[in-house]
């Protein structure tokens, strides 16, 4: 890969060049590695749980002369709602083979290696309009910004989607350069992947892909520019379109039903405005995307300025078509680093321009400043990270399960969505009871819980037993604390209690 393509006088020596942005990917893929083999819970760990417990029944089925008992049960606590084509499972599951044992920390660097990997698509963006010294800022940002280092080597798809829309980006800039139908397709097909990895990176590839035609359309191009992007377009579509219409119809009619629609009214609230910026906030402040905004404005190259006003176009669309989730989940702005990340390329190559007209001095001590703030980035991501240490949650949930008596039905109060239990206790609830949380949300879908005796005995017709994981989440439920005391203790341990629902009163 090329990695200087910038117009004579902004090139720095070839080799070095490639030297600095390797070992800045190296230490960025090295950084997230860090604590690697502690239990995947420090970053939102229902969904990487899931991930995992996915990635575990390929791999028994794959492992030769492997126990069939155990295949069927790991197939079983794998039959999960799948929105996303389990691609990413499938394949860390075969490094697992390789490596001849079942460990979770594979996925972890699986995220890790393709979210390093993806600098090498941004650098190369930025190398289209920005000096040396302002693309490797935008690296520093991509690699050492806390939220990213925490986030991108989580196990979910969210992180690989991340790569795959950046390949996109970089594609699109060569098509609207060479205008070549080789390009077009191969846009195409990258952008494809991104989508089948995780359906809403659509909003991304797809308003990029309307800002780069509409900035490199013309005259004389403008008939074999209009069929290339459609190419490009019915190419990125086909995978996606053949799994959730063909393949996964129900499920994906569901998540929309109640993610999507249910939902989409928290966009007439004043809060979910002032939500999503704190969310932003929270994350990587604020001073980087109002950066970023404006700096695409001074982006000199035309292409890849309309295709970054189309990503953030997407961004912001995104945001308005799932309400609830980008406002209180970390990962669905995860997005939002390699976009900013380049978007304020521009102010940051000015920067650059100024101080080295001031002299070397101002110049090498404006770079040692930005080194010493990634640094400081990395090592608050690391100390983060050392100061959640989840090593003794296995064998408590083994414990767990265990303690649950097998081939019965049970209902769970438990943390996770249950994923703890399923991963770690090989033990799946046939429901599990909402908290506090769920409660907000069924409130914000207008389906709120009927009164509560109805809803306890709906839920609990057909259990045997009420497993009690979250006991602070049960004392902040009163009515469901006293109806479950009415009931003998089948078990009780550290951190657990397990109600026998056969007896009821």
């Amino acid at each position: 890969m090329n990695l200087h393509t910038i117009p004579s006088g902004k090139k720095l020596t070839g080799w070095a060049e490639t030297v600095i942005v390797l070992i800045l990917m190296a230490a960025g893929f090295a950084v997230r590695l860090y604590d690697l083999t502690d239990p995947p819970l420090d970053f939102y760990s229902p969904r990487q749980l899931r991930s995992a417990i996915i990635t575990r029944s390929f791999y028994y089925e794959s492992l030769n002369n492997s126990d069939p008992t155990v295949v069927e049960q790991a197939d079983k606590l794998a039959d999960l709602e799948r929105y996303e084509p389990p691609v990413m499972e499938w394949l860390v599951s075969k490094i697992d083979l390789l490596i001849g044992k079942e460990v979770f920390w594979t996925g972890r660097i699986f995220s890790a290696f393709f979210w390093a990997l993806g600098g090498l698509f941004l650098y190369q963006i930025c190398r289209r309009f920005a000096f040396f010294s302002a693309g490797i800022f935008s690296l520093l940002i991509y690699y050492f910004v806390p939220f990213s280092i925490i986030a991108s080597r989580s196990f979910q798809p969210d992180p690989w989607m991340c790569f795959w829309v950046l390949g996109t980006a970089w594609m699109l800039c060569n098509w609207s350069e060479k205008g070549s139908w080789s390009s077009a397709f191969f846009s195409g097909f990258i952008g494809g992947m991104a989508l089948l990895v995780k359906i809403y990176a659509g909003f991304f590839v797809a308003f990029m892909l309307l800002g780069i035609f509409c900035a490199s359309v013309n005259r004389q191009n403008r008939r074999q520019r209009i069929f290339q992007t459609l190419l490009i377009g019915a190419v990125m579509l086909i995978p996606s379109a053949v799994y959730y219409l063909i393949f996964n119809p129900s499920r994906s009619g569901d998540f929309f039903s109640f993610w999507i629609v249910s939902l989409s009214g928290l966009i007439r609230t004043s809060n979910f405005y002032a939500d999503w910026i704190a969310m932003v906030k929270g994350l990587i402040g604020l001073v980087l995307p109002l950066f970023g905004l404006w700096g695409v404005l001074f982006i000199r190259n035309r292409q890849v300025k309309g295709l970054m006003i189309g990503w953030w176009l997407g961004y912001i669309f995104y945001g308005l078509f799932v309400p609830y989730q980008i406002t209180t989940h970390e990962y669905y702005s995860l997005i939002l680093i390699p976009l900013t990340a380049i978007s304020v390329c521009p102010v940051s190559d000015t920067i650059f321009e100024k101080t080295r007209q001031s002299g070397k001095i101002a110049f090498v001590c404006s770079l040692f400043l930005i080194i010493v703030a990634a640094g400081y980035g990395a090592y608050s991501a690391c100390g983060y990270l050392r100061g959640t240490n989840y090593v003794l949650e296995p064998a408590s949930w083994r414990k767990v399960g265990e303690a649950i008596p097998q081939n019965e039905p049970f209902i769970a109060l438990t943390g996770d969505y249950g994923m703890r239990l399923i991963y770690y206790g090989w033990r799946q609830p046939s429901l599990t009871w909402p908290d506090a949380k769920d409660d907000t949300l069924f409130q914000l879908a207008g389906t709120p819980q009927a009164d509560f005796d109805t809803y306890f005995d709906s839920q609990t017709k057909g259990m045997n037993y009420f497993v009690v994981t979250a006991l602070g989440e049960l004392d902040n439920q009163p009515d469901l604390k006293k109806r479950l005391e009415s009931f003998p203790v089948y078990a009780a341990g550290n951190g657990y209690i397990i109600y026998d629902l056969r007896n009821k009163p």
